[in-house]
């Protein structure tokens, strides 16, 4: 040891240790150069750490900075709360179990044996089911639902709609619906076919049940439905196209003469898929099912 005095009571600083190993009671510095080695510490105070802290096995981490798990984090109890900010996994994140929560955002994929309660929201993306999918409600105008082989339905119901009438112009909104209700109070002459989708060619059938009102009208086959062009207006833009409804004996549609009757009208939208579209992109078929009334007993 050299350049040192008075050691038993440390009134002098140690300015160098020459030997290998010093042991004293309570060490006091402001400085510590090197690596400390030792086989356990301990500190009633608090330990600021300017670098990086690298450590294994311990108890308790309090820490008001990042804490970096070069290995991955393992958890045997007491679990992972989190009371704010947001928790990003840029992996795979694996569930044995059950989530809980009021909120969790996924921008990836879920994949999940089971998922249990209702989910809420819109779905942008798609829906691959292997098994049963079961839908209280199916709604939506601005997308496809696409299904395989196989598509069953239990105690499915139709919305059904009333129809919007102006002047002679029939009104089918595909928005609200594809089965409408109507009591003729005036003459109906066009048939106008609105919310028609262009996404791919494809085919859509309306049903429209007609009661005839206290005084019949339309029952003339040249007043008759199909006699004057059919509008069809296609979205997104609201484009108008126009064609002839095609129906039975390229005659017209007529309803019954009868105040009370009952006819059923249907009208078949069919799409052909044209990239630049015109009124020869559409085919209208219309064709009635009329004269219902109660049965004679």
């Amino acid at each position: 040891m050299s350049r040192a005095s008075n050691l038993a009571g440390f009134s002098t600083s140690i300015q160098s240790v020459a030997p290998s190993n010093l042991v004293v009671g309570v060490v006091t510095a402001t400085t510590f150069s090197g690596n400390i080695t030792g086989t356990a510490a301990t500190f009633s105070g608090n330990v600021s750490i300017g670098g990086t802290l690298t450590y294994e096995d311990v108890t308790n981490v309090d820490s008001v900075g990042i804490i970096t798990a070069r290995t991955g984090v393992r958890i045997d109890a007491g679990g992972l709360v989190v009371t704010a900010g947001v928790s990003t996994f840029a992996g795979i994140a694996t569930h044995t179990a059950s989530i809980f929560g009021t909120q969790a955002s996924f921008s990836g994929v879920i994949t999940a044996t089971t998922f249990s309660g209702a989910v809420t929201g819109d779905v942008t993306g798609n829906i691959n089911s292997s098994g049963v999918s079961t839908f209280t409600t199916l709604n939506g105008t601005s997308g496809l639902v696409s299904v395989g082989t196989t598509f069953k339905t239990k105690g499915f119901v139709e919305t059904q709609s009333t129809v919007s009438i102006g002047g002679t112009i029939l009104t089918l909104d595909a928005s609200q619906g594809t089965v409408f209700t109507h009591t003729t109070s005036a003459q109906i002459g066009i048939v106008s076919f609105t919310g028609i989708r262009t996404d791919t060619a494809g085919t859509q059938t309306f049903t429209v049940l007609v009661t005839q009102g206290a005084t019949p009208v339309n029952t003339t086959g040249a007043a008759g439905i199909g006699t004057q062009l059919a509008s069809i207006r296609i979205i997104p833009g609201n484009v108008g196209y126009s064609t002839h409804i095609k129906v039975g004996g390229g005659t017209s549609i007529t309803l019954t003469n009868s105040a009370g009757a009952l006819d059923l009208l249907t009208f078949i939208v069919s799409y052909n898929g044209a990239t630049s579209i015109a009124n020869t992109s559409f085919t209208v078929v219309g064709f009635a099912a009329t004269d219902f009334r109660n049965a004679i007993v």
